[in-house]
């Protein structure tokens, strides 16, 4: 026998109000079943939440990076351009009262172009101590160049060389022009 029926036999509660207790006692378990059933929803709304804003962070975090990489691809770009304009600019020996003109195949080798010399320089261009450099200030910039800053050149901005010819076979025509034979 339950305490309810006790009470009601003994006459200390009456059965209306028997059954209003049970019925709130029913209410309150149903309320704190469901509001267990809402917290459950929320926890997993705010797990949800957080599952997203996490994402969110972690593909906020990779554009950053993405963002930076390609910005230090740019700086390092201009500084390696700068590097080649102040090379460049600074080894130049065009001579500004050169009257020979130099022929020689522009760097996609379907264009002819022309630069003019002093007859020391078209040696030195035929022997490979000079080379032939696309400069920046125009689309017709070239320069003249000693064969080390060539090769300096070659080694980060391989598309400004134009022209250099090997030493080894100028080597060969300068001994036979002067009267020289090779073996």
């Amino acid at each position: 026998m339950s305490l309810r029926d006790e009470l009601l036999k003994a006459g200390l509660v009456s059965a209306d109000k028997a059954k209003k207790q049970a019925s709130d006692t029913r209410k309150q378990d149903h309320q704190r079943k469901k509001n267990k059933a809402l917290a459950e929803e929320e926890a997993a709304r705010q797990a949800e939440a957080r599952r997203q804003a996490e994402a969110e962070a972690a593909l906020k975090r990779e554009r950053d990076r993405q963002l930076n990489l390609e910005r230090e691809a740019g700086k390092q770009r201009r500084e390696q351009a700068a590097r080649v304009r102040q090379l460049i600019d600074t080894h130049r020996l065009n001579e500004p009262d050169a009257e020979i003109q130099y022929n020689f195949l522009d760097s996609d080798g379907h264009w002819i172009r022309a630069i003019r010399v002093t007859p020391a320089q078209r040696k030195g261009l035929a022997m490979g101590r000079l080379a032939i450099v696309r400069g920046d200030r125009h689309e017709f910039d070239f320069v003249l160049a000693s064969r080390e800053t060539a090769v300096k050149l070659q080694e980060f901005a391989p598309e400004q060389l134009l022209t250099l010819h090997s030493e080894s076979e100028n080597l060969e025509e300068e001994n036979n022009a002067n009267g020289h034979e090779t073996v």
